[in-house]
């Protein structure tokens, strides 16, 4: 599984930048909302492991979000999501 995960990771990575990185599912909604309303483009490479039953994570911190977006957008992206 995680040879499918890198090989994902790869194609994501080779056409974005990586700006961001997180295990909670809390702050992955939190980096979404930001991006959004800056209007910024991304994409997201996850290793969640999904729940057959209903369809989202087990838990908070067992899945790794990393955001991508275009090269030319990384300095909006960061201030995006770094500001208050």
């Amino acid at each position: 599984m995680n040879f499918l995960v890198n090989l994902i990771d790869y194609l994501i990575s080779s056409k974005r930048t990586f700006i961001y990185s997180t295990y909670s599912l809390k702050e992955y909604y939190r980096i979404v909302s930001k991006l959004k309303s800056a209007t910024i483009k991304y994409r997201v490479a996850s290793n969640a492991h999904m729940s057959y039953h209903t369809g989202v994570t087990k838990n908070d911190y067992g899945s790794e979000y990393k955001f991508y977006v275009k090269k030319e957008d990384e300095h909006k992206a960061l201030q995006a999501i770094h500001s208050k």
